[in-house]
């Protein structure tokens, strides 16, 4: 069983080149903590083409972020930005290609509508 971080992952690497990123050359490690232990994702962004492998590499930005909140970016339920500013989203090393990466997260889920 999957759950919305590995789908966003598997998502992110079946793309292969993403147009909003084609400015950006960097790597980013994604450690997703629960309470089974940390997993860790890294991104590898070469002008928009997009890799995404798991492992404890060196990163140009490392962002530590609890699984149920990486659902929710990965989802729409909750914004990278906001959650810094909460405290709730660490981030270490480079902020630029977190911030052109953010381009990439679906944006909140469109309301029901109530008839």
């Amino acid at each position: 069983m999957t759950n919305a971080t590995e789908e966003f992952f598997a998502e992110l690497e079946r793309r292969g080149h993403e147009p909003l990123l084609e400015k950006v050359k960097s790597t980013i490690r994604f450690d997703v903590v629960d309470a089974k232990g940390t997993t860790r994702w890294l991104v590898t962004i070469d002008r928009g083409d997009i890799t995404v492998s798991r492992g404890n590499a060196s990163a140009d930005s490392t962002v530590r972020v609890e699984r149920p909140l990486f659902d929710q970016l990965v989802t729409g339920h909750a914004n990278a930005t906001a959650e810094v500013l909460r405290g709730r989203l660490a981030i270490a090393g480079e902020l630029e290609p977190l911030i052109l990466l953010q381009r990439i997260f679906p944006g909140p889920p469109l309301a029901e509508v109530k008839r």
